[in-house]
């Protein structure tokens, strides 16, 4: 068995979604280049700007989260396919380990460790994993501290 079927069959997954997503004519969002400037401004900065300033800076952010979001989705995407192939892997296997009364972790970690295939698929799965957890409440965030500057557009 080739060794990168995992992140082949990932991969092909993948460029199915954005051949959806080109074919719908959904934007692609990139982060705007500014975004780590207007994050780092201390507080002397942003009451030096102006109205438009602030609301030019706002929307950036909002693009930003945007962003965020996308590929939040993108990373979820990926550890739903990966936990479903990995279950779809083991299923038949599972009762080849273990007692019927052991754990279904035990006999799921046994029947993933025996089949290459499952394992990469695991390691994909748990990367993507740390990656949602890492972009949780990101978008929220990012969205408060546009809405602030927002409001700080319209006090000015």
């Amino acid at each position: 068995m080739e060794k990168n079927i995992g992140e082949n069959l990932l991969n092909q997954f993948l460029e199915n979604i954005e051949n959806w997503k080109s074919s719908k004519y959904l934007a692609v969002v990139e982060p705007p280049k500014e975004v780590e400037e207007i994050l780092n401004s201390n507080s002397g900065t942003i009451k030096s700007w102006t109205s438009e300033e602030c609301s030019i800076a706002a929307f950036r952010l909002y693009v930003y989260a945007e962003y965020i979001e996308t590929e939040k989705v993108k990373e979820e995407n990926i550890l739903e396919w990966a936990d479903s192939s990995v279950w779809y892997i083991i299923s038949t296997l599972m009762d080849n380990y273990g007692s019927p009364y052991d754990k279904w972790q035990k006999k799921y970690y046994s029947a993933v460790q025996e089949n290459p295939l499952a394992s990469e698929i695991l390691k994909i799965k748990n990367y993507s994993e740390a990656k949602v957890k890492t972009l949780n409440g990101k978008h929220n965030r990012i969205m408060k501290m546009a809405d602030t500057l927002n409001n700080l557009a319209r006090r000015k």
